[in-house]
């Protein structure tokens, strides 16, 4: 039992608590902590569950370390890998076989140009977003990716905001591409249209980030957050 001495004194470190600070919310003495830490005593089955609940954790991380409990996540982060890998693939297959022969063609009618503009405007962010989630559903394997819940909040809503401001800009851009007698009408078209790095910008840069920070907002802890 000498792993879950250590264990909750790395925890405590990690989480930036004192030894009285740890015991005025356990309403125990520090001595009580000091013998926990050093393998004098052991806390009981109660305890134990109250200090994963106080460090937003699992039981199983404060008997076995962070290691061992951070298996039963990976399952998930192959289903996220697997799903983000075929959303990425199937952009790059509809790339091949409709994006390029569209664009080598000579074809101008309005559904050719209507689905060139989806393809470029719309599933190429989508594609992108999709890699930023594979990205760190791999990086997981190797790296504890699991926030706290207020950091994984905040992270969670600029996700969301970048994803909306991609999707808006995408389909301001899809609606200029379609129609430019109307260019002016459209915020974009002076600082993103005309501009070919600020279109992959918006276009692939900022649809990474949003998958990665999607990924990161919806990758909780186990047990109460």
């Amino acid at each position: 039992m000498n792993d879950v001495a250590k264990n909750i004194r790395k925890i405590r470190f990690a989480a930036g608590m004192t030894q009285e600070e740890l015991a005025e919310k356990m309403f125990v003495t520090r001595q009580t902590i000091s013998n926990w830490e050093n393998g004098k005593s052991q806390p009981d089955v109660e305890t134990l569950t109250k200090l994963a609940e106080l460090f937003r954790i699992e039981v199983t991380e404060l008997i076995y370390g962070k290691r061992n409990s951070y298996r039963s996540f990976q399952k998930k982060y192959i289903i996220a890998a697997a799903s983000a890998l075929c959303v990425v693939l199937a952009w790059i297959i509809w790339e091949q076989t409709w994006y390029r022969p569209l664009t080598q063609g000579h074809t101008a009618g309005f559904a050719n140009v209507f689905l060139l503009g989806i393809l470029y405007f719309i599933v190429k962010p989508l594609g992108f977003m999709a890699l930023g989630v594979f990205f760190l559903s791999i990086l997981s394997f190797g790296i504890d990716t699991r926030l706290e819940r207020r950091t994984r909040i905040l992270i969670l809503i600029v996700g969301i905001i970048l994803a909306v401001l991609s999707l808006w800009i995408a389909i301001e851009l899809i609606l200029v591409f379609l129609a430019p007698q109307v260019l002016p009408g459209f915020i974009v078209y002076s600082w993103v249209y005309r501009s070919a790095f600020l279109k992959q910008v918006f276009l692939c840069g900022i649809p990474f980030i949003a998958g990665c920070m999607l990924f990161l907002g919806f990758n909780k802890r186990g047990g109460r957050q």
